[in-house]
């Protein structure tokens, strides 16, 4: 039988103050496995529990060195590209079940938002107006295709909504894709909803050329990463354009400042996209079950069993995407 010890680098501020009690037990009721930090560490292989806040080039070697496996349950993974020659090695699954469901309602959330107010009656009506618009019909281009990506296109796409994805690395979802915008296509974009990883091609992608050729009452969201877009000139174009919207999960800078204080068409959340009441259940779920496939299965199997989560096979033409 394998004997591991898993052991958690960081905690996120949105989970509970005993949620370490509760992943204690949950990994220790599978036999072979235990439970610590960094500072008890036993002579036994590793396997670690990260988050957005690990830097694996801080952890001691030592550490690395009995690592086994990576477990990332619930956050963004883009950090670890600049540490790629450490993990190169040693699989690392990621929790798309988990952060992608939140973020995917969050973007859709803030479309219907931004469409849809909801009026509240005290009385009856009697003209029964209600000035809004419908997502049917509406021109909707979702920049990539990824987990978050491919659930929002095809809901959109059910409701009867105008999709077009932007995503270079996707090639077979049935939609239409375009590598690269041409000048003047954006204005016929009635909503960009962003669903894309951070990595060296997608810094700064919405930058003063995207921005300069929108539809003036353009909806802007953004539930991915904050550098994706290059602020001033979102904020240049928000000023210039008082019918446009922006729903801001993520920022350049976190938390946001004071830059972002007089724009009353922009929502503004606190990186919570991914957040939900059962959130830490779900975390907890996810890793008893990666750690009761490693215990049960072989190298390979466990390899193939969880080849659409494991960081390497994200990588395409040396980008992690």
């Amino acid at each position: 039988m394998k004997s591991v010890q898993v052991i958690r680098t960081h905690l996120s501020p949105y989970q509970s103050e005993t949620f370490v009690i509760s992943e204690k037990m949950a990994v220790e009721s599978i036999p072979g496995v235990s439970y610590g930090n960094p500072g008890q560490m036993r002579d036994t292989d590793v396997i670690l529990v990260t988050n957005t806040h690990t830097v694996l080039s801080e952890l001691p070697n030592e550490l690395l060195k009995k690592t086994k496996l990576i477990i990332h349950p619930n956050s963004g993974y883009d950090h670890f590209e600049k540490d790629q020659k450490i993990w190169n090695d040693i699989p690392v699954v990621i929790g798309h079940a988990i952060r992608a469901g939140g973020v995917a309602e969050y973007t859709l959330g803030c479309l219907f938002e931004s469409v849809l107010s909801l009026p509240q009656h005290l009385a009856w009506d009697k003209k029964r107006l209600w000035p809004r618009k419908l997502i049917t019909g509406m021109n909707i281009w979702v920049h990539g295709y990824g987990h978050i990506g491919s659930t929002v296109a095809q809901t959109l796409k059910t409701i009867g909504a105008n999709v077009t994805v932007i995503d270079p690395y996707k090639r077979s979802s049935g939609l239409p894709h375009l590598s690269h915008w041409k000048d003047g296509s954006r204005k016929e974009a009635q909503a960009h909803l962003i669903c894309m990883s951070l990595n060296k091609t997608s810094k700064h992608m919405f930058d003063e050329n995207f921005f300069s050729d929108l539809h003036p009452s353009a909806i802007v969201i953004n539930g991915a990463r904050g550098k994706l877009i290059d602020e001033k000139f979102l904020r240049e174009f928000l000023l210039c354009h008082p019918e446009s919207q922006a729903f801001l999960d993520v920022f350049e800078n976190e938390p946001f400042g004071t830059e972002w204080h007089h724009f009353p068409q922009v929502w503004k959340t606190s990186h919570i996209a991914g957040v939900t009441t059962d959130l830490d259940q779900r975390i907890l779920d996810f890793e008893v079950d990666v750690l009761k496939n490693y215990m049960s299965m072989s190298d390979e199997k466990f390899s193939e069993h969880y080849r659409y989560e494991l960081l390497q096979n994200k990588i395409i033409n040396g980008v992690l995407i």
